[in-house]
């Protein structure tokens, strides 16, 4: 199998596409591992201090990965290039590098999906009448992690989270499941076993462990933000999708990753005193919400811009 996929590799794009795709696999079989011994090994409250540790390293203005930011979901118009398996690997994270330019529109990455969602929600349709369904049902595709029959229990699900938020509004997983973080972290494993098979993103990956609820408290929509402030969506895309196509005003969300230009920008923030200290940049983000927690009593500026930046123009599992 695994050497299949390399000659397909090679005659699609050749050495070239050969060598990335194993680099990939490397990568992604090196993450797997390190997940799994770390869940395995650790108790939940201890796997999430860990994390946060190794992510926060060396930044001053660290924010706290359990405080939520309210953005209007509207703004969210493209991508975050980073990989949504292990996602929880990177909370609380800084990276450099120009990962948050050139990124993908969310209509372009998701347009199978969007056309699924607008045909039910949109136009009413039944869900038989749905293209991507069908692929489904014939084998053609894979809906998140549903194939073949499985899609009507995925579909069902999304009408649940699409009616709750419809009827009663957004609220964060946190609220939803009416716990507090340390009653979320609780050990609830009595073997090694059952520690070695970790849940990510709502059983996004591994096998569904019930009993494990510090990842469902942690799964709300997901964001990474660039070195400018433009909220990028990093996983959550039905939840978003609903979201803008309702209209609501603002949404909870998670920031994963914060691009180093970004964390720059907060460090200078919170060591402000007043407005007059800071750079006529860091006045002009303010009013961000991924400044909440570290601007205190500063204002922005008269001349303040709203600064959520969006795309420059060319309560599910998700």
């Amino acid at each position: 199998m695994v050497v299949d996929r390399a000659l397909r590799h090679l005659r699609q794009g050749g050495v070239e596409q050969l060598l990335s795709k194993t680099r990939d696999q490397l990568r992604f079989t090196g993450e797997y591992a390190l997940f799994g011994l770390e869940r395995a090994l650790l108790t939940d409250r201890q796997w999430y201090e860990y994390t946060v540790w190794r992510n926060r390293r060396g930044v001053d203005a660290a924010a706290d990965p359990r405080q939520l930011r309210s953005v209007d979901p509207a703004r969210i118009q493209r991508t975050s290039p980073f990989e949504t398996l292990f996602c929880f690997r990177k909370l609380g994270a800084v990276r450099d590098g120009d990962w948050d330019q050139d990124c993908e529109r969310l209509d372009d990455r998701f347009d199978y999906i969007w056309e699924a969602l607008a045909t039910r929600y949109e136009e009413g349709r039944a869900w038989e009448d749905v293209e991507l369904v069908q692929e489904v049902l014939a084998g053609e595709q894979r809906w998140r992690f549903a194939t073949g029959e499985e899609v009507w229990d995925w579909v069902e699900r999304l009408d649940d989270v699409y009616e709750s938020i419809r009827s009663e509004g957004y609220y964060p997983a946190r609220t939803l499941l009416d716990a507090t973080f340390e009653e979320a972290s609780e050990p609830t494993h009595d073997s090694l076993a059952e520690r070695f098979t970790p849940v990510a993103n709502e059983s996004m990956l591994f096998e569904e462990c019930d009993d494990v609820a510090i990842f469902d408290w942690l799964a709300d929509i997901q964001v990474d933000i660039g070195r400018d402030g433009e909220v990028l969506q990093h996983n959550g895309r039905h939840r978003l999708w609903i979201a803008q196509h309702l209209g609501l005003d603002e949404i909870p969300v998670c920031v994963f990753v914060r691009h180093e230009q970004w964390q720059d920008l907060r460090d200078e923030v919170a060591a402000a005193t007043s407005v007059d200290e800071l750079s006529d940049r860091a006045r002009r983000h303010l009013d961000h919400p991924d400044m909440v927690d570290v601007r205190g009593s500063l204002d922005p500026a008269p001349d303040a811009r709203p600064t959520v930046q969006q795309a420059p123009m060319a309560h599910a599992d998700d």
